[in-house]
């Protein structure tokens, strides 16, 4: 496994403009200061917002490296034993909760640098998280890595990144999907046959799959992935 990720579900409260003054404040912390006060020393990679009839709603999500992985983690926590820090302080008002995953990068899950120094975009995402049978993670993505470079070669659309969710015994992974635009992801939905690589890809991980969600997403203006 490569990089190390930590991917945030956060409601906002429910009333009028909440979503926007949290995704606003956010985008001006990341801006002036790379990250949040407190969050492991995390890189905000993108922040999203689901499309609305595709799953849970209002809601944000966001993507964060965490530099030095496994040991960063460590060494971060070790030296932070407050049960809530500022920024749950802080935000605690513009949110309800929240539900996090650390997710443990494959070898083609690009880093932070990699992804801005590939000017990698992706203004529709494909979330998908997928349940497995104990240990079945490596097995699973090992088949999408396999199958990435055909993908890419003859889809107008590609893989973000595979990843494995950490602390869940390799029952869970998910994956990121980058498309040019709603009207590909919809056409790969509903005929994935017209895209032979791909179709071959999704028979080739059915049997394996338990439970599978997908979730749209599109990027706030100031992501670096958007």
């Amino acid at each position: 496994m490569g990089h190390l990720f930590l991917h945030e579900t956060l409601d906002p409260v429910r009333a009028a403009g909440a979503h926007t003054r949290y995704l606003d404040e956010l985008g001006e912390v990341v801006r002036r200061e790379g990250n949040a006060e407190g969050s492991a020393g995390g890189e905000c990679i993108a922040a999203w917002a689901p499309v609305f009839l595709t799953g849970d709603w209002p809601r944000i999500i966001t993507f964060w490296e965490m530099p030095g992985g496994w040991d960063g983690f460590g060494r971060h926590f070790d030296g932070h034993d407050d049960l809530f820090h500022k920024p749950l302080e802080r935000w605690y008002g513009e949110r309800t909760g929240g539900f996090d995953r650390v997710l443990e990068g494959t070898d083609f899950s690009p880093s932070r640098a990699e992804i801005e120094a590939q000017a990698l975009r992706a203004p529709v995402v494909l979330q998908e998280i997928v349940s497995l049978r104990a240990g079945g993670a490596d097995d699973y993505l090992a088949r999408l890595g396999d199958a990435k470079a055909a993908i890419e070669a003859s889809c107008p659309f590609g893989v973000i990144g595979g990843y494995r969710t950490a602390f869940r015994h390799g029952t869970e992974v998910m994956l990121l999907w980058r498309f040019p635009d709603m009207t590909t992801l919809t056409r790969a939905e509903r005929r994935p046959a017209d895209f032979p690589a791909y179709a071959a890809f999704l028979e080739r991980v059915r049997a394996q799959t338990i439970t599978h969600t997908g979730l749209v997403l599109r990027p706030t203006a100031w992501s670096l992935l958007r």
